[in-house]
């Protein structure tokens, strides 16, 4: 895979859109690694802050409300509606 913005190997890849990003082309953000569900029900994630970015792509800068998730009893998984 080589870097979207000058063609040269890509040594790793965006966090958000899976872009190639060489050495000198990577910024960095916070993440999002993983989702679950605290014992007070609340909906929680485990972030490292510096993921790797590519300055391109727009990641919303405010978090959203993703209700799909937020109604399911576990993250990832839907209980069947009959």
């Amino acid at each position: 895979m080589n870097c979207w913005h000058c063609e040269r190997p890509a040594h790793g890849v965006c966090n958000f859109c899976g872009r190639g990003l060489c050495r000198d082309h990577v910024h960095s953000l916070p993440g999002i690694v993983a989702l679950y569900r605290h014992r007070d029900n609340a909906l929680r994630a485990v972030v490292v802050e510096d993921t790797l970015y590519c300055g391109l792509c727009r990641p919303k800068e405010s978090p959203i409300k993703v209700e799909e998730l937020d109604d399911c009893g576990e993250v990832g998984h839907r209980d069947e509606k009959t």
